[in-house]
């Protein structure tokens, strides 16, 4: 349970209980900077944490021209803030709670004498990361620029992308004792208001100490923990996000990440890259049917060959079943043996190479890999078919980055089906793992559309991708405003639809 939060106090106009009150609500914190001041006309003491605070700022802005400018004729501090200190933007705090949230987000905070409310300004300095490539989402073609972990910034890089009036940046917070600036981004007049009302719902309803991630989020607001399918996309790529808010979606930007998610999710999502609409539509059709061929392989290749070798050795052609028996003849495992084994060796590989450093980790998880393998065919503990198809299937598993994990868990699954039920298991599992996808839920929307319910138009740009003229519609189970983004759908100039 989160720590139990002191009662407000409100200030009183003395300056020296005022700074009293918030030491007693923070402690003894050695990074926190009191600066009093004796200016013309009153008292006054400036408060930021060191470090967070652009200290050059804060002596340029607000000590100079309060030692300089200011007078007795200004009788209050909102006077003092509008005419004499070159603060852009600023507001007022009546009591420790929100002066201090303030300050533990990097803002800087004056008391003054005589006056029961503070201010509060914007003016952080703490250092950040600059915009740079997204690591996740690398592209031949397209925007270089990847959201970074300031809130701020990654909100310009939308507004940069999306010139228009509609598109709305709501701010919440969460987390009782981080305090985590969470934005909700939507275009009014493309996002369902209803949308909108159930993502600051479930937003608002999380109860918990801390969100350091935007992961935090999206365990706490998906519709169906237990699956391991997502339902809400993330990405680093503005432009992409800019797409999907474009169609009608809600962005959820978290403080402190680069990854930004979107709701609601569709399956087919995860098979759509931001460069397959900026290439020609032939070679983006024929790469999107390669992904849902590697996704096939990376969930059903080592079941598929657990259940033809163990069950069903008529379908494979006599000379290579031959081949295959000749190398599995010296091993003691029997297939399900071999690619269980090897397959969970192999996850232990790649877990290394993720958490060693990264130059380590390359080779680690290269020379691990080819290393075991040889070796345990050698030493006759499991047969050359087994590390070529656990290894054909661990590269497969990558080309759909966002369902990695499910892969993973899918392919053990089909693995025991197999390796107990032989094709009926797959049968089985294949019958179950759709009944499950058409039933997921995404913020009302069905997981599984535009192919349960079947919606005609949406898809062409599901398995293939139309050219760009033939996508004039917006996704209509997702938008609810204007349903087309081109006014008329013919083919670019010099064409001939015919």
């Amino acid at each position: 349970m989160a720590l139990q939060k002191p009662e407000r106090i409100f200030f009183g106009t003395s300056l020296e209980k005022n700074i009293a009150i918030i030491q007693r609500y923070v402690g003894e914190y050695a990074d926190l900077v009191v600066r009093r001041i004796d200016f013309p006309g009153g008292r006054a003491a400036v408060l930021y944490f060191d470090g967070m605070t652009d200290k050059d700022a804060v002596s340029e802005y607000i000590v100079r021209p309060l030692l300089v400018r200011a007078d007795s004729t200004a009788s209050s501090p909102e006077e003092l803030a509008e005419g004499c200190m070159y603060i852009p933007g600023w507001q007022t705090a009546d009591n420790d709670r929100d002066f201090m949230n303030s300050i533990f987000a990097g803002d800087c905070g004056i008391l003054f004498d005589g006056s029961p409310c503070g201010i509060i300004t914007d003016i952080k300095g703490f250092d950040q990361r600059g915009v740079g490539e997204p690591q996740t989402e690398i592209v031949v073609r397209g925007s270089r620029e990847g959201f970074i972990e300031n809130m701020k910034t990654n909100m310009a890089m939308l507004r940069r992308r999306i010139k228009t009036p509609g598109l709305c940046f709501e701010m919440l917070k969460s987390g009782t004792e981080t305090n985590t600036d969470i934005c909700l981004a939507y275009i009014r007049g493309l996002a369902d208001p209803a949308l909108v009302d159930e993502a600051r719902r479930r937003i608002t309803a999380i109860e918990i100490d801390a969100i350091l991630e935007s992961g935090y989020i999206e365990q706490l607001i998906e519709d169906e923990p237990f699956s391991p399918f997502p339902t809400i996309a993330n990405s680093e790529k503005p432009d992409k996000v800019a797409a999907k808010l474009l169609e009608g979606r809600v962005a959820i930007l978290v403080d402190g990440t680069p990854f930004v998610l979107t709701v609601p999710m569709l399956f087919i999502e995860s098979f759509q890259s931001a460069e397959d609409y900026y290439s020609r539509p032939y070679m983006a059709g024929m790469v999107r049917l390669l992904r849902f061929f590697a996704f096939a392989v990376a969930v059903y290749a080592p079941a598929l060959y657990i259940a033809v070798t163990s069950y069903h050795p008529e379908l494979i052609p006599t000379a290579l079943m031959l081949n295959m028996w000749q190398s599995a003849a010296s091993t003691p495992l029997s297939s399900g043996w071999s690619v269980f084994f090897y397959s969970l060796v192999y996850e232990v590989v790649r877990e290394a190479g993720i958490r060693l450093p990264r130059p380590v980790g390359a080779a680690i998880s290269i020379v691990g890999g080819l290393v075991i393998g040889s070796m345990a065919v050698e030493a006759g503990l499991i047969s050359a078919p087994v590390v070529i198809i656990v290894a054909f299937t661990a590269i497969a598993m990558f080309v759909v980055d966002a369902l990695t994990d499910a892969a993973t868990l899918l392919r053990f699954v089909f693995i025991f089906l197999a390796w107990w039920l032989g094709f009926w298991g797959l049968l089985l599992g294949s019958l179950l793992l759709l009944l499950h996808l058409v039933s997921l839920p995404s913020f009302g929307v069905p997981y599984f559309a535009p192919f349960a319910p079947l919606i005609g138009y949406q898809l062409r740009d599901t398995v293939v991708r139309f050219p760009l003229w033939r996508l004039g519609r917006r996704p209509t189970n997702i938008t609810v405003g204007s349903k087309w983004r081109q006014k008329e759908q013919k083919p670019p100039a010099g064409g001939n639809d015919e």
